[in-house]
């Protein structure tokens, strides 16, 4: 106002106030620019040219994912940065804590709790099953078996098992199950003798009515005379019943020592009918199923034999990794190609992330996160157009007042 009414007369005070202004028109055109970045601003046709943030949010997501996945991740920065980071190291001095080794053997025993579970599958007892079919036709066993087999009798290690044998034959003699299937047999023999004809079916009629022929007496009479025949044969080495067994499976075992084609082919069947034969596959079952059980019970506890033991190999294995960096060298090297194979096939996968997070947010979300984020630095342009302008005003006036 002095310098308006010829009061502050001195062209100094023009300089100053021609600064002053240029000073003002510079921070309210930058407060303008900078509001305009975030809200709509109410002017016409200026309008329009206003919260550029929102309206530009599509080209400004897709610069953003651009330049996350271009230029700061992209696979050849992450693969240029992976080459010198020594991974081994840093998980060998993340594993020197124990809880840290706790937390790894616990994640292992996760994992085979997960298998252990699966174990009994039904698929898996048919595999098995199957592998043993396959193991079976494609091995030699028979020479290997008949030479074992040819040992057993030879060296007389087969005594005990007979003796076991003829005992569990007396103990299934003794069965009241079996002597109704003799006694069934010895009746349908009498009839079928009775049918041949008269005098045959009047000998058995008489016998029955007489008290000659007492099926139940003949019964208990036959099985005695088994019991006490096996009996003689478990008690007596030299039984001619033993030497003829005795005989009859070491011939057994030189024909599958020779290679004897008819007993090859024999054992061959037995092997495919035990196989695939429905009590092997229950057999299997019920191992595998005891497995399972002990497996699980070993992995449910860190306490556990097999967990300790789990845990003394891993520190074995962590002290001697310490000491061999030619293994660790090959670790980091492999670590590294397996990321880097990653990053690179799965690389949009991180541009999907960014856009993702992005479109979650709604437009006063974006607007205010980015506000948050560089807002209070963006306060300085209007700091700066104000210095700015004053200092071009106080030059633009003090050359107009030189030249004048």
């Amino acid at each position: 106002m002095g310098i308006y009414f010829e009061i502050l007369d001195l062209a100094i005070w023009r300089i100053l106030a021609t600064a002053f202004e240029a000073a003002t028109i510079g921070g309210l055109a930058d407060w303008f620019a900078v509001s305009a970045l975030f809200y709509e601003i109410p002017i016409p046709y200026v309008r329009k040219h206003t919260n550029i943030i929102v309206k530009n949010r599509e080209k400004l997501t897709e610069g953003i994912v651009d330049l996350v996945t271009t230029k700061w991740l992209s696979p050849e920065v992450l693969e240029e940065r992976l080459t010198h980071i020594k991974i081994s190291e840093g998980l060998l001095q993340s594993l020197e804590s124990e809880e840290n080794v706790n937390k790894l053997v616990g994640f292992f025993a996760g994992i085979f709790r997960r298998i252990s579970g699966e174990i009994d599958h039904p698929h898996l007892v048919i595999l098995v099953q199957k592998m043993l079919k396959d193991k079976l036709e494609s091995s030699d066993v028979a020479k290997p078996f008949g030479v074992w087999l040819h040992g057993i009798i030879t060296e007389g290690k087969h005594h005990e098992f007979i003796a076991i044998a003829m005992d569990q034959f007396s103990t299934s003699i003794k069965e009241p199950e079996t002597r109704a299937i003799v006694l069934g047999k010895l009746k349908n023999a009498l009839e079928l003798y009775a049918s041949k004809d008269w005098l045959k079916k009047s000998a058995v009629w008489i016998g029955k009515k007489t008290g000659g022929i007492d099926p139940d007496i003949l019964i208990d009479r036959i099985l005695d005379l088994v019991l006490t025949l096996l009996e003689e044969i478990k008690e007596n080495p030299e039984h001619p019943i033993r030497k003829n067994l005795e005989n009859y499976v070491l011939e057994f075992a030189s024909n599958l020592e020779s290679g004897d084609e008819k007993t090859l082919t024999y054992v061959d069947n037995l092997k495919r009918n035990w196989i695939l034969n429905d009590q092997t596959k229950g057999m299997i079952q019920k191992v595998l199923v005891q497995l399972k059980d002990n497996m699980l019970l070993q992995f449910s506890s860190a306490e556990t034999p097999v967990m300790q033991l789990i845990k003394r190999q891993l520190y074995r294995f962590l002290n001697e990794l310490r000491e061999d960096d030619k293994s660790r060298k090959q670790i980091d090297a492999w670590m590294r190609t397996t990321i880097t194979h990653l990053v690179t096939k799965y690389h949009h996968e991180l541009g999907d992330m960014v856009r993702s997070s992005l479109g979650k947010l709604d437009d006063k979300g974006i607007m205010l996160q980015i506000k948050d984020k560089v807002g209070y630095d963006l306060q300085y342009i209007r700091l700066n157009g104000a210095v700015v302008g004053g200092i071009v005003g106080l030059l633009i006036a003090t050359v107009r007042w030189a030249i004048h």
